[in-house]
């Protein structure tokens, strides 16, 4: 019952990426016609060598020679010519399932809303995309077909074995029982070892992953010797179990060779007897050993199918895992569109902590109304960008609702509610490729005389306008040639290229010097009245600019009104800003 809940179990896993079996059906069907074809022709072969040993070596009937040794090469030609277009054909088609499987996995992570996938690292979520996603390939096609191959194979040349000589077919298959109970009593210890070959790689892949994005703490810190020791820690550990793996996979290899070899050796002796008997020709014997040989091979792989499917299906589990994750934000099935905003934003009692935290914000209210630039401030931990993070809806509130033109922004689609929003967060997340491509990122119609426009009112015109490519100009991963201000203003051109009703900006000032920010901050100020500005910041510059200032601490609403009166000597909003020295100067 268990081993039938097991292959039903099997099965569905399977069946769970038929969808990526559909294109590909064709040419998969041709590989399963090649693999059956190419054992017929090996036994052809088999059986022309055996009439020359018999009819030319034995006999000496030289005459035939020449009709043998051409049925022989065509034989082999054919078997060689269908091998390697089974090859180029099973490639291919290996190669498009692996990549439809790998494409719709990192398209489901992409849209998942943050916190969905709970404590995976990148460092798994990328040896899940890279060793799992070819597992998946495994179990839906490759050992489908590579049972179809092994069993094809094995019936071809057993059939032969019977045919030249039932009483030494019939021999060398006492051996069989000998290399199951090889492969079923050793297989499932090289199958641990390879799974925790598979974890330990994973390992030494996620403290790269995390210690190459943390780089300047590294510089800053002088731990390279430190993180050096670690990751060679893990990768010791890496090491020592793919040597394991491969030591038990080794040791398996040598005793099924070894099962193997004694059949061959008493094959050989009883067949040895049957010659000088007369019961047998030297060429039946040649067949036989070559069929022999030709036959352990496949009964060796069918032996190691089940491991080798339950290794697969385990990887394959892991990717459904995936794929079947729900996000925590996602479109209702009556969403509707959003469209014509005038840009009014409200919190209305809401209510939010991130998975196993403390309330972020309590029960807060707050009203923006259109055209209006609102800043809001407070210190670390009091739910300034998480705010943000709402109302772009990259979470959804336990509690209460955000609303954008009076509407609850979950009965609006994803797509339509963060087209109405330009949002720059404090880490500037600069990719690979050009910088124009940077500052249209998200808006591929934009015009070339657009994103120019967009970088002068960001302060980036002038820097990018003095690199030998200009707009052209390639920046790597994370903006690797750029400075932080230089990256944070192209952050701040892609935004201001948006043209939406509601701009957002978290702390997109922090790493620019005063010169550019008061350039940034005239632009801004063009944008007052036609756009609502959310503003979190800790510069008091941007504060004085705004139109109103809501200071937030323990995730409510602590003092909210105009700049003038906030930063005045008594009130919370002048504590945050009191050790700056502006604030030394009269408040605008």
């Amino acid at each position: 019952m268990a081993t039938r809940a097991s292959t039903r179990s099997l099965a569905a896993l399977a069946w769970r990426f038929r969808r990526h079996l559909g294109p590909v059906w064709r040419p998969a069907l041709g590989v399963a016609g090649l693999v059956v074809a190419s054992p017929l022709l090996g036994v052809i072969l088999l059986w022309t060598v055996k009439a020359v040993v018999d009819q030319v070596l034995v006999e000496g009937r030289s005459s035939l020679l020449p009709v043998l040794c051409g049925a022989s090469l065509a034989a082999a030609g054919l078997k060689f010519g269908i091998d390697y277009l089974r090859r180029r054909l099973d490639a291919s088609t290996t190669e498009r399932i692996v990549q439809g499987v790998r494409t719709d996995l990192y398209d489901h992570l992409l849209h998942l809303s943050l916190g969905s996938l709970g404590g995976h690292s990148p460092g798994d979520l990328l040896a899940h995309l890279s060793g799992d996603v070819e597992r998946v390939e495994r179990l839906a096609y490759g050992e489908p077909v590579a049972f179809v191959a092994d069993a094809s194979t094995a019936v071809a040349f057993g059939a032969l074995l019977f045919v030249l000589s039932s009483k030494l077919a019939l021999l060398a298959l006492v051996v069989v029982p000998l290399l199951a109970a090889v492969v079923l009593t050793r297989g499932p210890i090289v199958k641990r070892a390879a799974r925790v070959a598979h974890r330990q790689a994973a390992a030494w892949l996620s403290v790269a992953e995390e210690t190459l994005g943390a780089l300047p703490v590294v510089h800053a810190f002088g731990t390279h010797g430190v993180e050096t020791a670690r990751f060679a820690e893990r990768c010791r550990a890496a090491r020592w179990a793919e040597v394991r793996a491969v030591k038990l996979q080794a040791l398996l290899t040598l005793l099924v060779e070894l099962a193997a070899t004694l059949g061959g050796l008493v094959v050989l002796a009883v067949s040895a007897y049957e010659i000088r008997s007369g019961a047998l020709t030297l060429g039946t014997v040649v067949a036989f050993l070559g069929s022999l040989g030709s036959l352990y091979e496949p009964i060796r792989g069918l032996g190691q199918l089940a491991s080798r499917v339950q290794r697969a299906a385990a990887g394959a589990s892991r990717v459904a895992a995936l794929l079947e994750t729900p996000s925590g934000v996602s479109d209702r099935p009556f969403a509707t569109e959003l469209t014509r905003v005038h840009g009014s934003v409200e919190f209305r009692r809401v209510s939010f902590a991130y998975s196993r935290g403390p309330m972020a914000l309590d029960e807060l209210s707050l009203t923006i109304k259109p055209g209006e630039m609102v800043a809001v401030v407070g210190p670390s931990g009091s739910g300034k960008s998480t705010l943000v993070r709402l109302l772009l809806r990259l979470y959804d509130p336990l509690d209460g609702g955000v609303l954008v033109d009076g509407i609850d922004i979950r009965d609006v689609t994803l797509a339509s509610l963060r087209r109405q929003m330009a949002v720059v967060f404090q880490e500037s997340f600069i990719l690979r490729g050009s910088i124009a491509g940077n500052i249209r990122y998200g808006q591929g119609e934009a015009s070339g005389r657009g994103v120019v426009t967009a970088a002068q009112a960001a302060g980036a015109h002038r820097f990018i306008a003095s690199f030998v490519g200009g707009y052209r100009t390639q920046v790597g991963s994370r903006g690797e040639r750029l400075s932080g201000g230089q990256r944070q203003r192209l952050a701040l051109s892609r935004a201001f290229l948006r043209e939406a009703p509601i701009l957002i900006l978290d702390e997109a000032t922090a790493s620019i010097d005063s010169e550019t920010e008061a350039v940034v901050q005239e632009s801004v100020e063009r944008l007052a009245g036609r756009r609502t500005i959310l503003v979190i910041g800790h510069r008091l510059s941007t504060v004085r600019r705004a139109d109103r200032v809501l200071v937030l601490e323990r995730g409510r609403v602590v003092e909210e009104g105009p700049p003038d009166r906030l930063l005045h000597a008594g009130s919370r909003c002048h504590e945050l800003f009191l050790a700056q020295p502006a604030m030394a100067e009269k408040p605008a």
